[in-house]
């Protein structure tokens, strides 16, 4: 069972969050796209416990079941690889699907092991050390880096990610890591509804992995964020904002 937020209110988007972070990401999003925002935390995460990949993507399913209608589904990062496979597995309850900074996983299985193996280290180093060291790191270098965001931002950021647990997090990066969850790729041209694939101009790994996605979905629009790296939402919220929205609406 899955600790839910949620924001707003009008027509209802279930978003997932990235790692490290909580529901608590899309705080702002409810006012910004004027919809109901339901965001649960992953396993790991603010006040979910851990769990397996197939219990997450039960539980999340279940979540959009909830709404009672065919909903758009939202994820970011970790939790846009959530999103996809939730959206595979159950097309009937997504109506819309929004993808920001993700991917359709390792297709190698022998790479997919590697980062398996990689995943499971880190995750042992991290029990290691507090919560703030770790975050510490994490966010200083790498597409994970907010050093260069104003005092403010950096500021909020941390205090979403503070909620976890070191513990917590280290169950995540195993559990819903790049090395647990499944290879997608051949499983793209299933998507049955509209895709909207998010990426930051500067994030050219992920640029390089939207555009080839969208060679094999459907229905499937690509946006670039000038500017942005690999969180455009605190990059540049309007840009993507707006360029959500206008997708949630059924703008072209």
């Amino acid at each position: 069972m899955l600790a839910v937020r949620r924001f707003g209110s009008g027509p209802p988007v279930v978003a997932l969050h990235g790692f490290t972070l909580t529901g608590a990401q899309f705080a702002p999003t409810a006012e910004r796209l004027q919809r109901a925002v339901i965001a649960p935390d992953l396993p790991g995460h603010g006040a979910s416990s851990p769990a397996s990949l197939p219990e997450t993507l039960d539980d999340v399913a279940d979540i959009v079941a909830s709404t009672g209608e065919a909903t758009p589904l939202l994820g970011y990062s970790q939790g846009g690889r959530v999103a996809l496979l939730v959206a595979l597995s159950h097309p009937g309850l997504v109506s819309r699907l929004v993808l920001v900074s993700a991917s359709a996983g390792i297709e190698d299985p022998a790479a997919r092991r590697t980062r398996a193996d990689s995943d499971r280290a880190l995750a042992g180093r991290m029990e290691t050390v507090t919560l703030d060291t770790f975050l510490d790191g994490w966010l200083k270098t790498g597409i994970t880096a907010v050093s260069f965001r104003d005092e403010a931002e950096r500021a909020a950021d941390w205090s979403v990610r503070s909620e976890n647990t070191i513990e917590g997090l280290a169950h995540a990066l195993v559990d819903l890591g790049q090395g647990t969850q499944p290879s997608a790729w051949h499983r793209l041209a299933d998507l049955t509804m509209p895709v909207l694939l998010v990426h930051g101009e500067q994030d050219s790994k992920y640029a390089t992995i939207s555009h080839r996605m969208a060679t094999s979905i459907p229905d499937c629009r690509v946006v670039s964020i000038a500017g942005a790296g690999h969180n455009p939402f605190i990059d540049d919220p309007d840009a993507t904002y707006e360029a959500i929205s206008r997708f949630l609406d059924g703008a072209s």
